[in-house]
């Protein structure tokens, strides 16, 4: 199969692509300068708000964020030492964690981490824990793969999903070293750095899809700025153990690569409220203040062929395209996909299992609640970044 990740520079903003063959899998936007979220500051507490226990700190002046004081795992303070309070003027260590969202300020956590593609090293709990993705074998396998590994005492460690597939975990060793050794030079650094500092700016969102992205999800790297390709040779040159595939740097002026790949219309059909199946039938997608609801449609299949097998068959090609929209379009909360009804329970069984088994290969922790008799379907999927369309929103692509 021809997988494509395929980066642009297009609006002024980087835009990357991922295509199987000709469909279109994952798309993802963001601002030039990679934006905020990951990035650690030093930043200054403006004010407590005791009724929403919540504290607002400015990481430059007149920009504020908001840090639950829930969130205020080991704070670290540069202008004092932490007595168990936060008061108004403190200088204090925090994370981007979530980007701004329609009217709320961007959210902060004083449990600062750093991710590799193997695992996390943060200031939580201290200890070794496991992506809930990885089986029961795999992290019996990792455990004692580590069981002579001295763990850095002061730090959580989460082993990520992609550790599930190491056979030498001298690699997975080496990068929790690493990021251990990386983020204690960064809390030392603080304190000799003046409030406002950033201390850490995370890498580009493309270079980080590379690293996490599943072996075998992509084949090659396409792009036709030359600045991206000579980032991307120097990331793989840096980061031998990713296993990144090969880049290629796309030089026809006459036809550029968003012109190539059509990625106007890409993006207008990845946000269109119908979508067609190969039955006939049709999906639509509805979002919502509180849950996006899924409607599938028997459509152009009418007379005749309606009936129990027929409705079966589209709902469980309907079943496949909702998984691929989830993912597509970065939909998470509540998910309520109202399929066409079916009266035996086997069917029923049948399009739930496959269903299942499908939202287990999301990259996105995803859960299958339950279908009723009226065949709703509830999923949950959580939320990791802004839906597409909202990327693209809040980025002026749309």
């Amino acid at each position: 199969m021809n997988k494509k990740f395929i980066i642009i520079k297009w609006k002024e903003r980087i835009v990357s692509f991922l295509f199987h063959e000709s469909r279109l899998m994952q798309v993802m936007a963001e601002e030039e300068n990679g934006g905020i979220l990951g990035s650690i500051y030093i930043g200054k507490i403006k004010n407590i708000a005791e009724n929403i226990q919540a504290a607002f700190v400015e990481t430059e002046p007149g920009f504020v964020c908001f840090l639950p004081l829930s969130n205020t795992v080991r704070p670290l303070l540069t202008n004092r030492s932490y007595d168990g309070r936060l008061i108004a003027g403190d200088e204090i260590v925090v994370q981007v964690e979530k980007e701004a969202l329609k009217t709320k300020q961007p959210g902060v956590t004083t449990a600062l981490s750093l991710s590799g593609r193997y695992c996390v090293v943060s200031l939580k709990k201290p200890g070794l824990s496991y992506s809930s993705k990885l089986s029961e074998k795999a992290r019996k396998r990792i455990a004692d793969a580590l069981k002579d590994f001295s763990l850095p005492e002061a730090f959580g460690i989460v082993i990520r999903t992609n550790a599930g597939t190491l056979t030498d975990y001298s690699v997975l060793e080496e990068e929790m070293l690493s990021l251990s050794q990386k983020l204690s030079g960064l809390i030392a650094q603080a304190g000799y750095r003046t409030c406002y500092s950033l201390l850490y700016k995370k890498t580009p969102g493309y270079l980080t899809k590379l690293r996490d992205m599943y072996t075998g999800q992509y084949e090659e790297i396409v792009t036709d700025n030359k600045e991206i390709y000579q980032e991307i040779l120097e990331y793989k040159e840096n980061h031998p153990a990713f296993a990144i595939p090969g880049v290629r740097l796309y030089e026809d002026t006459m036809l550029p690569l968003y012109k190539l790949y059509s990625i106007e219309t890409r993006l207008k059909d990845a946000l269109s409220k119908k979508v067609w199946l190969k039955s006939g039938g049709y999906l639509v997608i509805e979002p919502t203040e509180a849950l996006t609801v899924i409607d599938v449609n028997s459509g152009k299949v009418t007379g005749k062929k309606e009936n129990e097998k027929t409705y079966f068959d589209i709902n469980m090609e309907a079943a496949k395209e909702t998984a691929h929209q989830l993912t597509l379009r970065n939909i998470s909360g509540i998910i309520i996909v109202d399929f066409i009804s079916m009266k035996q329970k086997t069917h029923r069984e049948k399009l739930m299992a496959y269903l299942g088994d499908l939202l287990k290969k999301d990259a996105v922790r995803t859960q299958l609640v339950d279908i009723t008799a009226l065949g709703l379907v509830e999923i949950t999927r959580m939320k990791t970044s802004r839906p597409l369309e909202e990327q693209l929103k809040n980025l002026n692509l749309i």
